[in-house]
């Protein structure tokens, strides 16, 4: 059963406390946070609120390691509420980002090269969108693609689209070997 699949089943029950995520070698990985049955917080790999929550479904789904799941009931600290959501819309919209993640992985850049903003964005004036500032904002500091996925603070379908996005305006130049890439 997925991770999905078992707050349906804690939610369906008014259940208060928390799904444990842990590796198959029972490494704690992070916690999906339930009170009186709705969905109030979530902490996954460093990550807090629905990007932590999304990020757990997303890895459930693709990663070969196969998770545990351990429900506890508990009380639900104020510290840990961070969002009130229906299952239902919640499900959409991961259903939906889960499309634009899975193409995404199939776009990402190999982690050694180096981009380089362009200056013609300025000259351009294009619009940016708000995924797009970060990478860049990002880029002025770190220039190696693993870098920028590391330091971005974006989840990672994010990065890639506004990379994608960035390379279609002309607004970054890649490099591979100290030569540009076309």
């Amino acid at each position: 059963m997925g991770l999905l699949e078992i707050v349906k089943e804690q939610i369906d029950f008014g259940f208060t406390g928390k799904v444990n995520i842990l590796s198959s070698r029972s490494q704690f990985l992070g916690a999906i946070f339930l009170k009186e049955g709705l969905l109030v917080g979530a902490q996954f790999h460093g990550q807090t609120g629905i990007k932590a929550l999304k990020k757990a479904v997303f890895e459930d789904v693709d990663s070969k390691d196969v998770y545990k799941f351990v429900v506890e009931p508990e009380i639900v600290d104020e510290s840990h509420v961070q969002f009130s959501v229906e299952f239902d819309s919640l499900k959409k919209e991961i259903q939906k980002d889960y499309e634009v993640y899975r193409q995404s992985k199939k776009l990402r850049p190999p982690q050694h090269l180096v981009l380089v903003i362009a200056p013609e964005i300025v000259v351009n004036k294009d619009e940016v969108t708000y995924s797009e500032f970060k990478v860049l904002e990002v880029m002025t500091v770190y220039n190696k693609v693993s870098d920028i996925y590391e330091h971005c603070g974006l989840e990672e379908f994010e990065i890639t689209q506004a990379l994608v996005d960035l390379r279609r305006k002309k607004a970054i130049k890649v490099f591979q070997n100290g030569s540009n890439v076309r």
